[in-house]
């Protein structure tokens, strides 16, 4: 009895401790047991579920039905009703003015496609003080000239005879060559390139000025001269 007694004591601790272990093996087994148990009931809900066809079934929405308050875009800017038709009429007007040359035959003494610059009605009217949209430059403004469709190259003779007072180029309207005439009015040619002519040249209408080139300030619109005419240093009508 002694012997056993003897063997607690010193074993006890030990013994103790692997108990404690056992147990804590046992619960491990239950909990995990447990767990599976879980798992296995979670998946056969999920099975059933599936089989009675509970998903959800709301039909397509249309997607291409557009707002009725988006506004339509524009190629140009709002503007006042007299400068949209000042604008829209600058742009259809070219193929008249091209056309012209063909019902109007030139004079013998004067190059055939200078003389049709004048002879057409201008591609772009002068505006007076009223704004139109410039497309190159993206603003509304005067027209101070009228445009005369041309082709690249072409020759260009004064509307009116008289004596060459400036002969420059100019960053918005390109080679530029002023012509005064007998009555004091400054003809002002835009766009030529290769002036023929020099400050202080008398020009009659049957003279070569230079030829028809590019318009920085009106790159937008067709090949064409811009003329304007001015009387004591105000912009008057070419075309009048």
């Amino acid at each position: 009895m002694n012997h056993i007694k003897n063997f607690f004591k010193e074993k006890g601790l030990y013994l103790f401790c692997l108990a404690l272990v056992f147990a804590a093996t046992a619960a491990g087994i239950l909990a995990l047991r447990s767990v599976v148990n879980n798992m296995t009931e979670l998946t056969q809900l999920r099975k059933d579920a599936l089989q009675e066809d509970s998903t959800w079934d709301q039909p397509d929405t249309a997607v291409n039905n557009p707002a009725s308050d988006v506004p339509e875009p524009t190629s140009t800017p709002s503007a006042p009703p007299s400068a949209s038709d000042a604008a829209s009429g600058a742009s259809s007007a070219p193929a008249a003015a091209s056309a012209a040359p063909s019902a109007t035959a030139a004079p013998s003494a004067q190059p055939a496609a200078s003389s049709a610059f004048w002879q057409g009605e201008p591609a772009a009217a002068f505006s007076g003080d009223e704004l139109v949209y410039n497309e190159t430059l993206g603003d509304w403004r005067t027209h101070n000239g009228a445009d005369y469709a041309a082709k690249t190259g072409d020759a260009v003779t004064p509307k009116q005879p008289g004596k060459v007072t400036a002969v420059r180029e100019d960053a918005l309207w390109g080679g530029v060559v002023e012509v005064t005439d007998a009555g004091g009015l400054v003809w002002r040619y835009c766009g030529l390139t290769d002036p023929e002519v020099k400050t202080g040249d008398e020009v009659s209408v049957a003279d070569t000025l230079g030829k028809v080139g590019e318009i920085p300030a009106e790159l937008h619109a067709e090949p064409h001269i811009h003329l304007e005419c001015l009387k004591d240093g105000a912009y008057q009508d070419p075309a009048a």
